[in-house]
């Protein structure tokens, strides 16, 4: 009897320590996944955030998307009178040769001042879409109440204000305006740029992309280094101004002058000049793998491409085209257009000064 009692008290006391080992292994191994999982969702936050500021250190750009050609006028929440007036602000500033960037000012204006309206009634005389006053030499009230006659009349005086291409388009607006709040303007351009997007006309087969690059406009969700970045920003900031052959800038540009500028004014001098030669350095990138900032090659010759021009984000680039048009963004097709692609190496940079 002593003997089978000795036997069960060993067997319970092994029992009980298997269990008080199975629980303090389970509470371990608890333990251990408990700390490997928050250890997982440290490090996976770490690199979510390194990720995200890698993006931004490599030129991940964001800000307000640049207006994209063909959208219907309807779309930009315009009224029937509203979109008639924006016709006729556009139509005039085509007719008079003002580049595209003046008809985003007239817009942006014209929505500020009138709501695109043509209003009899403002501040003290003021009148119309762009609220003109005939007390301060703007015209007659039957002139100024005539949407032609008002946009022609803006747009004088804007193109006697010194250098307003390279204004802000709120700084241009106020440069004729001379409003009580001249930073009202700033919000409506991103809106302007899309109804005159909207309008877009077509340049040697090309449907021309209009670019506000005054206040964020920029080429949304496109990866590339920080300089890239920073120097096809600079190259859509001359958007309206005039091609003319060899010169590279401040106030005209040819096709590879225009980046040979960009880079300069980003602190980065390039080694070669032309658009042969820049094909020549420039590391192949096929068709649809573009980025912004590389390359694009057209006018294949003997020696070489005869043009270059910019990615700012895939279907969209930038370029200086041509004697008699200005700078501007357009769509492209590749394919329909025989272009090549190509990187400018790191080697090619130098920075200004070194």
């Amino acid at each position: 009897m002593r003997q089978w009692a000795q036997r069960l008290v060993r067997q319970w006391a092994v029992r009980a320590l298997t269990s008080a080992v199975a629980a303090k292994t389970a509470l371990v191994v608890g333990a251990v996944a408990v700390v490997a999982a928050l250890l997982f969702g440290v490090f996976f936050l770490l690199v979510a955030a390194s990720e995200s500021e890698a993006d931004t250190k490599s030129g991940g750009l964001s800000g307000v998307a640049c207006a994209t050609a063909g959208a219907a006028v309807t779309e930009q929440g315009l009224t029937a009178e509203q979109r008639g007036h924006a016709s006729t602000i556009i139509r005039v500033g085509r007719q008079m040769g003002i580049p595209v960037r003046g008809h985003i000012v007239a817009i942006a204006t014209a929505l500020q001042e009138s709501g695109l309206r043509n209003l009899s009634h403002g501040d003290r005389d003021s009148l119309g879409l762009f609220q003109q006053r005939p007390s301060q030499g703007w015209g007659t009230r039957a002139q100024i109440m005539t949407p032609a006659y008002a946009s022609k009349t803006f747009y004088e005086h804007l193109v006697r204000v010194r250098g307003w291409e390279s204004m802000s388009v709120a700084g241009a607006a106020q440069s004729v305006q001379h409003s009580a709040f001249p930073d009202a303007y700033a919000r409506h351009e991103q809106h302007a740029a899309e109804i005159v997007a909207s309008t877009a006309q077509v340049e040697d087969g090309h449907r021309v992309v209009p670019a506000s690059t005054g206040s964020g406009c920029t080429p949304q969700g496109s990866a590339g280094t920080a300089v890239t970045v920073g120097w096809v920003r600079v190259a859509l900031a001359q958007v309206g101004k005039p091609y003319v052959w060899g010169a590279t800038g401040p106030d005209s540009f040819d096709c590879s002058g225009l980046i040979v500028y960009a880079l300069r004014q980003s602190g980065y001098g390039l080694g070669v000049r032309t658009s042969q030669q820049m094909h020549s350095v420039s590391l192949p990138v096929p068709s649809g793998k573009e980025r912004t900032g590389d390359l694009v090659f057209s006018e294949f010759q003997a020696g070489g491409p005869a043009h270059v021009m910019v990615v700012v984000r895939p279907g969209l680039l930038v370029e200086a085209p041509r004697t008699g048009l200005n700078v501007r963004t357009r769509a492209y097709d590749a394919q329909k257009e025989g272009l090549a692609f190509g990187r400018l190496p790191d080697s090619q940079l130098r920075p200004v000064g070194a």
